[in-house]
């Protein structure tokens, strides 16, 4: 009697003689039945669609009688040895790597997952099935197969998209903002500077960061990113700490005082108004804003807040100019009046 193959073999020619002409499925490959009928029990064939003990010679459909009987291992798996006999010799793709082809005969034909992606099983069949890492994180492994090589985007950074693989793909916070938290998804994690202070600096990762406007200027606006966003008090005003977030705190020059340009820091900016004149309003922004003394009056100190700091000439004399600064100036009537 002519005698099947075993399981895991073929033979593509007519009159074998021996068990040794049946040749092994390739690796990658395999075959689980010796026959179309194997279900009905050993011995039956395939004849005319229907199964018999013996096919007349003629009629015969013979079974592993060539090398396309071998089934492909499907995707995401693969066998390294010959004469496979069943689908489950073929290995499933390590996790971390995947194979989208049919019939792999090696493990090196499984595929690693791209930086940026994973895949924590094995026997993957698609680049797809490797996993993206989220938003706020990237990897830059190779052939990950845990979540866990995803490493959060530092503070100061943030990544708004999936499968980042690189650090370099988390974005820096822009100029006049920062992080504190690492992992932030969105340019919205980035907190502006607050009022008063600014950075001109990408990727600050601490309000600390942000620097304090000088003395003698303000800012009333967060998330200001340059030193020039920080606004001079104005003329007749100065402002003599740090970090100021409103025009309000520029303070007036008292009377008696003027100041001319913007952005001064120290009261001591402040000039005085100078004899024979007063200034009786605050913040005064011009030494034009010193009002001279009126005639028949002067004052011989600086800095006067009030008319009433104008003295009258004494009696028996005058002065016909304004803006007198000395008693002197004070003339003594001519002889014969008074």
């Amino acid at each position: 009697d002519c005698i099947d193959c075993v399981v895991g073999k073929y033979i593509n020619a007519s009159g074998s003689s021996e068990a040794s002409d049946c040749i092994d499925c390739a690796a990658g490959k395999y075959v689980e039945v010796d026959s179309g009928c194997d279900a009905l029990g050993v011995g039956f064939q395939s004849c005319g669609g229907s199964c018999v003990a013996m096919c007349p010679s003629w009629n015969g459909i013979a079974w592993n009688d060539e090398a396309s009987d071998c089934a492909d291992c499907p995707s995401g798996r693969y066998m390294t040895h010959s004469g496979s006999s069943s689908g489950s010799d073929c290995i499933g793709c390590a996790a971390g790597t995947y194979v989208e082809s049919t019939g792999s005969d090696s493990a090196s034909d499984c595929i690693d997952c791209a930086a940026g992606r994973y895949v924590e099983v094995g026997g993957s069949s698609s680049f797809f099935q490797c996993i993206q890492c989220a938003a706020g994180k990237y990897s830059t492994t190779i052939g990950s197969d845990s979540s866990t090589d995803c490493i959060d985007c530092e503070a100061g950074r943030y990544a708004d998209v999936v499968g980042s693989a690189a650090a370099d793909d988390c974005i820096e916070c822009a100029a006049g903002r920062y992080a504190v938290a690492s992992g932030s998804v969105s340019a919205d994690a980035c907190i502006g500077c607050a009022a008063g202070r600014y950075v001109a600096e990408l990727g600050s990762d601490e309000a600390s960061d942000c620097i304090a406007c000088v003395a003698g200027k303000y800012v009333d606006v967060a998330g200001s990113s340059a030193a020039s966003d920080c606004i001079d008090c104005v003329a007749g005003k100065y402002n003599e700490v740090e970090g100021s977030d409103e025009a309000s705190d520029c303070i007036d020059c008292v009377v008696g005082k003027y100041i001319d340009v913007s952005g001064s820091s120290e009261a001591s900016d402040c000039i005085d108004c100078a004899a024979g004149k007063y200034a009786d309003v605050a913040g005064s922004s011009l030494e034009s804003s010193c009002i001279e003394c009126a005639a028949g009056r002067y004052v011989e100190s600086t800095g006067s807040g009030a008319a009433a700091d104008c003295i009258g000439c004494a009696a028996g004399t005058y002065v016909a100019s304004t803006g007198s600064d000395s008693a002197s100036d004070c003339i003594d009537c001519a002889a014969g009046r008074y």
